[in-house]
């Protein structure tokens, strides 16, 4: 979401029209260290994302094919067209990332 942000907020210093906003998130490509929710995948479905990829699964709250598969077109409304998703990329790499990360905050004991 942090992406979108940044490049919606670019697009709108550059006064684009919705239609080309619309064109620009149809040929972008997500690269995410986890599986978006199902919140973020179906987000990405309604901005007409064209692909995201994906390190680890997200087997709580997946939206991309562990719980959900918001990413299919005819999972989210006919009048959506979905998007391409890949997962399993580097995946170990990626837990190892949120291994580490989650690591910084334990407590010593």
């Amino acid at each position: 979401m942090e992406a979108i942000d940044l490049l919606l907020e670019q697009w709108q210093k550059n006064r684009l029209s919705m239609t080309e906003v619309a064109k620009k998130f149809s040929n972008c490509s997500l690269y995410v260290t986890c599986e978006p929710c199902r919140m973020c995948a179906s987000a990405l479905s309604n901005l007409g994302i064209k692909e995201v990829f994906y390190g680890c699964s997200n087997d709580k709250f997946g939206g991309c094919g562990s719980i959900l598969s918001l990413h299919l077109s005819d999972a989210v409304s006919p009048n959506k067209r979905g998007f391409k998703c890949a997962g399993g990329i580097m995946a170990k790499e990626a837990v190892l990332l949120f291994r580490t990360f989650y690591e910084q905050f334990s407590p010593i004991l």
